[in-house]
């Protein structure tokens, strides 16, 4: 028997008559009947056993402790992901029992203070330009215009006159362009509602009936639904008009422009140009590929600006001769 386990064991006994010193004994050889490789594989299938369990053990003791250890810094990571600069809500993080933590919450707390500031400095000096910079433009026109009623003027200065008033108006263009460029940077459009977008698209196109109806442009509206966007007016109306305003401004004399709205995808197809524009560079800021003097190269880096805002896709194409630009509303 095994007297350790305390279990019967089969076993095979040779018994033989010797005598040992001159006196007479019986010699019996006792041999276990169990295999060796059964029993060799029961011990491993145990050690195994105790193994898996002892991993496994330790395996949830280091996520229990893991997690009361890493608690402190995934809150402070959702606390981030929630922080809105223009909001300016006081990033409230907890003390915790590891000083290592305790020293980013307060990094953290300095830093969003520092960038809150410089959004105020930002903010404020947006402001001041508009008002600054604008002004004398205003001013420079309006003496111009004055100027160019007085008589006599000849021919030459005439053609001086109104060059500098063209070169007016495209800085005040410009300035306008810049700061609200600079506004959509700042996240200074945080306000949302439900908004129609083929409303704001029929707004649009009654907007620049005029320039339509001076190139003769064939607009062909098929817009056969409606989607309902949860965005800011002004942002949107950015947006709508830009790429409107590209499609006729880069078109030609008697020339088209397909407006289609399908399935969460605003496609805006207009003739123009016979080559392909570089989709590399194309939205980014003063790249013109258009001979159009009246160009300021931001109206597409402005899309893609609002588009990045809103977490919508904007993509360009040309296809069958046509420019196409597509926005895809993941909203």
């Amino acid at each position: 028997s095994d007297t350790v386990a305390r279990e019967l064991v089969p076993y095979r006994v040779l018994t033989s008559n010797v005598i040992i010193n001159g006196k007479p004994c019986m010699l019996q050889v006792k041999t276990s009947l169990v295999d060796n490789d059964d029993l060799i594989q029961s011990i491993v299938k145990v050690q195994v056993i105790l193994l898996l369990l002892l991993l496994a053990g330790l395996f949830i003791i280091n996520r229990n402790l893991s997690k009361k250890v890493w608690m402190p810094f995934y809150t402070t990571l959702n606390k981030l992901k929630n922080y809105k600069v223009e909001k300016h809500e006081p990033l409230a993080l907890s003390k915790s029992a590891i000083t290592e933590f305790n020293d980013l919450n307060t990094s953290l707390q300095e830093l969003t203070e520092r960038t809150y500031q410089s959004y105020i400095s930002q903010k404020e000096f947006t402001e001041n330009a508009s008002h600054e910079m604008q002004t004398p433009l205003a001013v420079f026109q309006s003496k111009l215009e004055l100027l160019m009623q007085t008589m006599p003027l000849s021919k030459e200065q005439a053609e001086l006159m109104s060059g500098l008033a063209d070169a007016g108006q495209r800085m005040a263009r410009l300035n306008k362009s810049l700061l609200l460029l600079t506004k959509i940077e700042n996240s200074q459009f945080a306000d949302k509602e439900n908004i129609s977008l083929r409303n704001c698209i029929e707004k649009f196109i009654l907007q620049y009936q005029p320039q339509i109806n001076e190139k003769q442009i064939t607009v062909e509206n098929k817009i056969t639904t409606d989607e309902i966007l949860y965005a800011n007016t002004s942002l949107l109306e950015v947006l709508i008009s830009n790429l409107l305003g590209n499609a006729i401004r880069h078109n030609h004399v008697g020339g088209s422009i397909i407006i289609k709205l399908h399935a969460g995808e605003l496609i805006i197809e207009n003739t123009g140009r016979l080559t392909p524009l570089d989709e590399s560079k194309i939205f980014e800021r003063f790249q013109k590929d258009s001979i159009d003097s009246n160009s300021i190269g931001l109206g597409l880096e402005m899309v893609k600006k609002v588009c990045s805002i809103n977490h919508y896709d904007v993509a360009y194409q040309f296809i069958n001769n046509l420019h196409s630009f597509t926005v895809r509303f993941n909203n």
